[in-house]
């Protein structure tokens, strides 16, 4: 007899499918960098379908929904979504207006372009979310946009999971047009992957030195 599965078992599935959904989008975008093409909504489409597809909830795999759940934010209030018949209209604007400020993105050399940039992360990233096209996933939806327009502009991924009570405050914060905290948090996760990459690089140097002085 098969066991049903547990909350356990279905939040470990989906953060398996996250990560496969995140590494194939990471080798996709490392593709739109090379041949200079825009993003697509249709990528974060089909990251969720594989989210839900590894968790066994095939019914909900990059499908839109078709309900109107009523969604509350953290202080009780709530929350205005886009009715379900809407969905497909303005999820394909989303994707109009994605290729075409990402279609020139490179890396930022300037604070003006830094700026620019986690400027136009945020905002797709808080739309997608407002749009809230899915049954489920649509935080993890949106981040993975928002992380998509940071790797097409050569930027490292933003880590949000640890800091998800305040994330989930900015993004309430953000509703009400105010995007300074969720600027604060990207921002800062950003100089932490760059500090990261860095520490890794000086430990391979640091093994490859010893390696080297071994031979002599």
């Amino acid at each position: 007899m098969i066991r049903p599965l547990t909350k356990r078992d279905v939040d470990i599935l989906e953060e398996r499918g996250l990560w496969k959904a995140s590494s194939s989008l990471y080798v996709v975008i490392r593709r739109l960098i090379r041949g200079k093409r825009p993003l697509e909504i249709g990528y974060i489409k089909n990251a969720h379908r594989i989210i839900f597809e590894t968790a066994n909830q095939p019914g909900i795999a990059g499908k839109y929904r078709r309900d109107n759940p009523e969604l509350k934010r953290l202080d009780g209030s709530l929350l205005e979504i886009a009715h379900w018949r809407d969905i497909p209209n303005k999820m394909a604007e989303l994707d109009v207006e994605l290729r075409s400020v990402t279609k020139d993105l490179k890396l930022p050399k300037t604070e003006e372009e830094y700026a620019e940039i986690v400027d136009l992360a945020i905002r797709f990233s808080h739309r997608l979310a407002c749009i809230h096209p899915f049954e489920n996933g649509n935080g993890r939806s949106s981040r993975l946009l928002l992380n998509a327009i940071l790797l097409r502009a050569e930027l490292p991924v933003v880590a949000i999971k640890e800091e998800k009570p305040q994330y989930l405050q900015a993004m309430q914060q953000a509703d009400h047009g105010d995007f300074s905290l969720l600027w604060k948090m990207i921002v800062k996760g950003i100089i932490r992957s760059k500090e990261l990459q860095y520490d890794i690089i000086r430990r391979k140097r640091a093994e490859l030195a010893k390696r080297r002085r071994r031979i002599r």
